[in-house]
C-alpha cells in the first residue's frame, strides 16, 4: 500500500510538486553556470591569433541579447531596429506571454544570486510571517515608465536598474579583480604555472593586476541589493526591477496559472512562503504579474490544494499593478526630467561638425565606437568591453562625458593602451555601440591624437636623448626631425590613431610628456572616409 500523509492524500502528487521545484532549481543553477561560463570566456582568453575565448555554442553576450529591457530601451533611444536583439528577445517575450514571468524565477542570474544569499545569510533571521515591503510594487512600474520615457528622448537610464547589467558589472568590478588580487597575493600564480599553465597562457589570470575606477560604488550597489533580502525576500525583484515589471505586464495573459482546490484549509502557509508576496489575503487569489512560478507555495501546502498548471480559468487571477494614472504621469515626468538634465549637462557640450565633446579632452572611446550621440543611445554600461580589454585601459567614465555618459567605457592610456592586434571589445558589445571591425582596420580608425608636451619632454626641454615614444608607437606615427641641431620628436596626425601606447610607455610620470586627446577622434567619418583622410 502507498503511504498516506496525515490528510489521507497519496504521495505521488506531492512528489511531482517537489520535482517541479527541484527542476526549477536545477534550471536556475544551469543558467547561472552558463552565465559564469560566458563571463569567464571573456576574461582575456585568446588563442594564438588573438581570437576571443574558447569555442562557445552561443554568443558570450547571450544574457544581454535575451534581455527585453535592454533591447527595447536601446532600440527606442537609437531610433533603429537592432536585428540581433530582436532575434533573441522576441522568443523570451513570446514565452512570457505563454508561461508567465518565468524569466525571473528560472533564468535571471541576479534572481538566483538573491535566492542563494537568502538561503545562506538571511533564512534563519526571517520571521514566520511575510513582511510587507515599505516600497510598494508600483515602484518598479514607475521606474519602467521613467526609463522608457527617457529612452524616447534619447537618454539611456536602463543601465541603472537592469538586473543583467547590474550582475555583470558586479562580477567585473567586485569579483574578478579582487579574486585576481587574492590569487596573486597567495602566490597561486606559480602553482598554476606548474600544474595548469594553460590558464595563464590563455590569459585567465593575467600577468598584471587589473584595477577599475568606481569599484567601491558598484560594490555598494550590489551589497545594498543583497542586504535588502534581510528585510524581505526578493526585495529588488518585488519593488525595483524594471525588467520584472516589463515581464509582469507581458505575462498578464499567461496560460500557466496558480489554482487552489476545494481542499484548501486557509492555513496561510503559502502566503508566508511566497517570496514575491504574490498571494493575496485570500490564498485562493494571487497577483499574476508578481508570480515567478517558483513552486514554493505548492511545496508547503499540507492538503495539496495548490497547483500551477495550464488553465483558462481566471477566477483567482488578478493583475493588479498599483499603477494609477497619477503615478504614470509622475513616472513620465521623471523620465523627461532625467533626459533634460543629462542633455544639458556642461560636459555634454559638443563641437557641431564632429560631435566630439569639447569640454572633455580625455574622452577617448574604444575603437569602432559609433559617433558620440549614437554611442550614448546604445551603450548600456554592461562593462563587457572593459572586462575583455587585455591592457585594462578601458575604464568606466566619471565626468569625462557628463551625467549622460556616466560609466560608459573610455580609454585611459596611462593605465593601458589600445593594443594593435586586439578587436575584442567589438566582439562582446551586446548593443553594437561598438561596431565590429577587423584588426587590420585599426590603422584607419582614429580615436584620438597624441600631443607632445614640450615643457615635459626631456628631449625638448632638456636636450636629452629619449626614443621611447618612437620605439613603442605601433603605427609609426612618431618621427624625429632635427631642430636647432638636436633631433626632436614630432607626431604625424595622419598616422596617429590615438591608441595611447606612447603615453603608457612614456618615462615621464605621473603625467606623461606625450598624451592622447579626443580632438583627433574621427568617429563622425565613415571608415572609408577615415582611410582616405589618412592617405591623402
Amino acid at each position: 500500500m502507498k503511504a498516506k500523509n496525515p490528510r489521507g492524500k497519496s504521495k505521488p502528487l506531492r512528489e511531482r510538486l517537489y520535482n517541479m521545484q527541484t527542476l526549477r532549481r536545477a534550471v536556475q543553477l544551469l543558467f547561472f553556470a552558463l552565465f559564469i561560463y560566458l563571463f569567464a570566456l571573456t576574461i582575456g582568453r585568446t588563442d594564438s591569433e588573438g581570437n576571443l575565448g574558447l569555442p562557445a555554442p552561443i554568443p558570450v553576450d547571450f544574457f544581454f541579447r535575451i534581455d527585453p529591457l535592454v533591447g527595447l530601451t536601446t532600440m527606442i533611444a537609437a531610433r533603429k531596429t537592432i536585428t540581433i536583439l530582436l532575434l533573441y528577445g522576441i522568443p523570451v517575450v513570446l514565452l512570457t506571454v505563454l508561461l508567465g514571468r518565468f524569466f525571473c524565477g528560472w533564468i535571471c542570474p541576479l534572481g538566483t544570486t538573491l535566492d542563494a544569499a537568502n538561503s545562506l545569510f538571511f533564512k534563519s533571521r526571517r520571521s514566520s510571517t511575510s513582511k510587507p515591503s515599505f516600497i510598494t510594487r508600483s515602484w518598479k512600474y514607475i521606474i519602467l515608465v521613467a526609463v522608457l520615457t527617457a529612452a524616447v528622448f534619447s537618454a539611456q537610464a536602463a543601465y541603472l536598474f537592469d538586473p543583467i547589467t547590474i550582475i555583470t558589472r558586479a562580477m567585473t568590478f567586485v569579483v574578478y579583480a579582487p579574486v585576481q588580487l587574492v590569487i596573486r597575493s597567495l602566490g597561486t600564480t606559480e602553482f598554476l604555472s606548474e600544474r595548469a599553465p594553460f590558464l595563464l597562457e590563455n590569459g585567465f589570470f593575467y600577468g598584471h593586476q587589473f584595477f577599475y575606477r568606481m569599484n567601491l560604488v558598484f560594490f555598494a550597489i550590489f551589497i545594498a541589493i543583497i542586504a535588502a533580502e534581510a528585510y524581505s525576500r526578493r526585495f529588488w525583484c518585488r519593488n525595483l526591477c524594471p525588467l520584472g515589471a516589463l515581464l509582469g505586464l507581458i505575462s498578464q495573459v499567461s496560460l500557466i496559472k496558480r489554482l487552489v482546490g476545494n481542499t484548501c484549509i486557509d492555513c496561510g502557509r503559502c502566503i508566508r512562503e511566497c517570496k514575491m508576496s504574490a498571494i493575496c489575503d485570500d490564498p485562493r487569489e494571487y497577483i499574476a504579474p508578481e508570480c515567478i512560478y517558483c513552486y514554493s507555495c505548492t511545496k508547503v501546502c499540507p492538503t495539496d490544494a495548490t497547483r500551477i498548471i495550464p488553465a483558462t480559468s481566471s477566477a483567482t487571477y488578478r493583475i493588479d499593478t498599483d499603477m494609477t494614472r497619477r503615478r504614470a504621469l509622475q513616472a513620465i515626468g521623471i523620465g523627461i526630467g532625467w533626459a533634460a538634465l543629462v542633455h544639458t549637462n556642461l560636459a555634454t557640450k559638443t563641437v557641431r561638425e564632429t560631435g566630439i565633446k569639447s569640454s572633455s579632452p580625455q574622452l577617448i572611446r574604444p575603437p569602432g565606437s559609433l559617433p558620440e550621440p549614437e554611442f550614448l543611445d546604445r551603450c548600456v554600461r554592461c562593462s563587457e568591453c572593459m572586462k575583455v580589454c587585455p591592457t585594462n585601459g578601458l575604464q568606466p567614465a566619471l565626468t569625462e562625458a557628463g551625467i549622460e555618459g556616466l560609466w560608459t567605457p573610455i580609454l585611459v592610456p596611462k593605465i593601458g593602451e589600445c593594443a594593435q592586434n586586439c578587436n575584442l571589445c567589438s566582439k562582446v558589445c551586446p548593443t553594437q555601440a561598438i561596431q565590429p571591425f577587423e584588426k587590420d582596420e585599426k590603422q584607419h580608425i582614429f580615436i584620438g591624437t597624441a600631443v607632445i608636451d614640450r615643457s615635459q619632454c626631456i628631449v625638448w626641454n632638456g636636450d636629452k636623448a629619449c626614443l621611447i615614444c618612437e620605439e613603442y608607437c605601433s603605427y609609426l606615427a612618431v618621427h624625429f626631425r632635427e631642430v636647432d641641431g638636436v633631433r626632436r620628436p614630432f607626431v604625424n596626425e595622419k598616422k596617429c590613431t590615438g591608441c595611447g601606447k606612447c603615453e603608457s610607455a612614456c618615462p615621464i610620470q605621473p603625467q606623461a610628456a606625450i598624451r592622447v586627446f579626443s580632438f583627433g577622434d574621427k568617429r563622425h567619418m565613415s571608415r572609408e572616409e577615415q582611410k582616405f583622410w589618412s592617405e591623402s
